[in-house]
């Protein structure tokens, strides 16, 4: 079920909030849903079926229904009505997702393109977006419906030129006009890199910086670091492997996870230390140990999971 209808349900959000997120007429179909069966009165008596009424079965077996059963019966009926309303008007959100290992190209609904690096996903609302291309496609040139996409792992995006681009993630936002630019979100920060154009990276504390092309920003336990100068084109990780510079452990093994669909178990190991470097993208021993090697850092594999522990 979308998030924002769950939060609507138990009353977390209120109706006018509910036409905010997810539209004003999709809003009213399920306000008008719940309000049909706030009105709706379970019978309370007990009912006797009289065989005689049932002519064409002269053996008809007299039932009883007792006071709960009918509540039970309403409950299963009204999840049943429920469910089937919410298929036949289903999710505004689409979503693509890679597992371990994978690359994917997706067209987003005005052209752009958003290139996804191994276990990472994108998302947006279709209804958002009509309104987008709509607009576009109309004479009005007041560009106020904004895409949006919400972003779980790293992504690179070319945008094409239009109303403003956000992409959302848990560590904070960025935002453009028209570029090519990378967002990588890990566990204590997010790190931007801007190829072509010019982008605003907003954190979750509502610093933000501007990120030109040929430059980079990374936030990382809750502050913006120095500029960092760019000497690619366009990221290596499309190139089957991955480049660091001067990136928290924290950002490469969680980049190590997502490559190899493994498990790191960090246990009082410092991650806060730097590493700077390429790994191949489909050679785990060898990532392993060109990443840890250097800060003698043991590690150990079993099966999907690797062990570390700090070395004498």
């Amino acid at each position: 079920m979308d998030e924002n209808l769950s939060k609507w349900l138990k009353g977390e959000i209120s109706n006018e909030e509910l036409k905010e997120r997810i539209g004003s007429e999709e809003a009213l179909k399920y306000i008008q849903i719940v309000g049909e069966v706030d009105n709706w009165v379970p019978d309370h008596t007990e009912h006797l079926f009289d065989p005689k009424e049932i002519t064409s079965k002269p053996k008809a077996k007299v039932t009883t229904m007792r006071p709960w059963l009918s509540y039970a019966a309403a409950a299963v009926i009204l999840i049943a009505v429920v469910s089937y309303l919410w298929l036949i008007m289903g999710d505004s959100t689409v979503s693509y997702s890679t597992v371990a290992g994978e690359v994917q190209e997706v067209e987003l609904p005005d052209g752009s393109k958003a290139t996804l690096a191994p276990n990472s996903e994108i998302s947006w609302d279709k209804n958002t977006w009509k309104e987008v291309l709509a607009e576009k496609a109309s004479l009005k040139s007041k560009k106020s419906a904004k895409r949006q996409i919400k972003l779980k792992g790293k992504v690179l995006l070319a945008v094409k030129k239009g109303s403003p681009f956000s992409v959302e993630s848990v560590n904070g936002v960025v935002e453009v006009l028209g570029t090519v630019f990378e967002v990588d979100d890990f566990e204590s920060g997010f790190n931007v890199r801007c190829f072509e154009g010019k982008v605003r990276a907003t954190a979750v504390d509502q610093s933000s910086v501007i990120v030109a092309g040929g430059e980079g920003y990374l936030f990382f336990e809750g502050k913006w670091e120095d500029k960092i100068e760019l000497d690619e084109t366009s990221p290596d990780w499309l190139q089957n492997q991955t480049k660091f510079g001067n990136a928290p452990l924290t950002q490469v093994i969680k980049t190590l996870e997502k490559l190899y669909g493994i498990t790191v178990e960090k246990g009082s190991v410092n991650t806060s230390r730097r590493f700077t470097g390429r790994i191949p993208n489909d050679k785990l021993d060898v990532a392993l140990r060109t990443v840890f090697s250097p800060f003698k850092i043991n590690y150990a594999q079993e099966g999907k999971k690797v062990i570390l522990s700090e070395g004498n």
